[in-house]
């Protein structure tokens, strides 16, 4: 019975050692940070006071109400910072504890916070909580250069529109050469047929002559003359509309031909 009770005892005695510090009583911090800038737990270093009242001093002079908290045990450093913060009001409090240090505000973005915590994250987790405290406060200058989640959002929309704009252009320059294709195929079928019928203005040409009739030869010179400007214009068409004009133009003279052509075979 001895021993069944000796390892209860030994197991509970594990059980809360491996608990998270958070039980750590912050009553002691808020009071006192409810009238100073830091609060040390008796025990612990924290380096420089000086160094403290500084970091403290350069927040202000950012817009931002720092308050430090140093326990001497280990524990949840964010835990206590957001439980510590929510009996303050409108604050930023910056917790360290023997193995981890964390940051809540109720005053400054998180994507301020995540940029002074970036540019500070190897001081704040080292040994010395007051060089941490320093380097947190500069990190919190608006003007330090650090990358924003705001930054960060600019930056994806501006990427999403130079990506649309650049997409636009490439539907627009692959659309305007299908369109160049396309003319040039039919550029090169209006340009046989006007090489066909160039062989019929010539075929045409004598018959015409030696029939002697002003009817034939009238269509004949009308034929030969939509035929003259259809072959001008296929090579400086620059549209569709302009190459449907030159079409037209080759309709109306092998129109003509065929008029003169039946004229020919009834004479």
């Amino acid at each position: 019975m001895a021993a069944r009770i000796a390892s209860i005892v030994v197991f509970v005695l594990a059980l809360v050692a491996s608990l998270p510090a958070i039980a750590q009583d912050t009553g002691p911090a808020v009071d006192t940070l409810a009238d100073e800038a830091f609060y040390v737990e008796a025990g612990v270093d924290p380096g420089s006071v000086s160094t403290l009242l500084d970091a403290v001093d350069t927040a202000a002079g950012h817009g931002v109400d720092l308050r430090i908290a140093v326990f001497a045990g280990s524990g949840d450093a964010q835990s206590l910072a957001s439980t510590i913060a929510s009996q303050l009001g409108t604050v930023t409090v910056l917790v360290f504890t023997a193995d981890s240090y964390g940051v809540f505000s109720d005053e400054v973005s998180q994507g301020r916070l995540d940029d002074a915590l970036a540019a500070s994250d190897d001081e704040l987790s080292g040994a010395v909580a007051a060089i941490g405290a320093s380097a947190f406060a500069d990190g919190l200058d608006p003007d330090s250069g650090g990358i924003s989640t705001g930054l960060v959002v600019v930056g994806i929309v501006a990427l999403l529109v130079v990506v649309g704009v650049g997409g636009r252009i490439w539907e627009v320059k692959t659309r305007d050469i299908r369109q160049a294709r396309r003319r040039d195929r039919r550029r090169a079928d209006l340009m046989d047929r006007t090489r066909r019928i160039a062989d019929r203005v010539l075929d045409l040409s004598d018959p015409v002559e030696l029939a002697e009739s002003a009817e034939l030869s009238k269509n004949y010179s009308e034929a030969t003359a939509r035929f003259d400007e259809a072959e001008l214009a296929i090579a400086e068409a620059a549209t569709m509309h302009e190459l449907d004009e030159v079409e037209k133009r080759l309709a109306e003279a092998e129109q003509l031909l065929g008029r003169v052509k039946d004229g020919l075979s009834n004479a």
